[in-house]
């Protein structure tokens, strides 16, 4: 429980701090004001116009947040002892075993653009500013 509240509590801050930023910046454009002059509910306004225009940047934030999460997972796995990917990667540098270096390097490298190309993704689906017109 310990390495995980460890990483957790490293990313949550920087995560909550930029979708509050956003959502505010958001609902303060003119569309989210123009919706409640409507008359429509504020779970209305905040869920079907706010929050889509909104997760885009967060998405990009997540996603570079979890990329920076691979290189704590390596540090937080050696000092707590925690057997995965960052202490076998720490044991191959220390026996100077090459092959097994260049293949968790490759796993990294590979989960991080998957990550990243799941993030443009989410932002092209959730934001229809940056749709392409069909």
């Amino acid at each position: 429980m310990l390495p995980v509240l460890t990483l957790v509590l490293a990313v949550s801050p920087y995560i909550i701090r930029i979708m509050r930023a956003t959502m505010l910046e958001v609902l303060d454009t003119q569309y989210v004001q123009q919706a409640r002059l409507k008359g429509l509910p504020e779970r209305t306004v905040i869920i079907r116009h706010a929050l889509p225009n909104a997760i885009g940047p967060v998405a990009q934030v997540i996603a570079l947040q979890l990329a920076w999460l691979i290189g704590g997972v390596v540090i937080v796995e050696f000092l707590f002892r925690f057997p995965g990917i960052g202490f076998q990667l720490i044991d191959a540098v220390t026996n100077r075993d090459l092959p097994v270096v260049q293949a968790l390097t490759i796993i990294i490298a590979l989960f991080y653009v998957v990550v990243n190309l799941f993030a443009d993704v989410i932002t092209l689906a959730t934001n229809p500013k940056v749709r392409t017109a069909r």
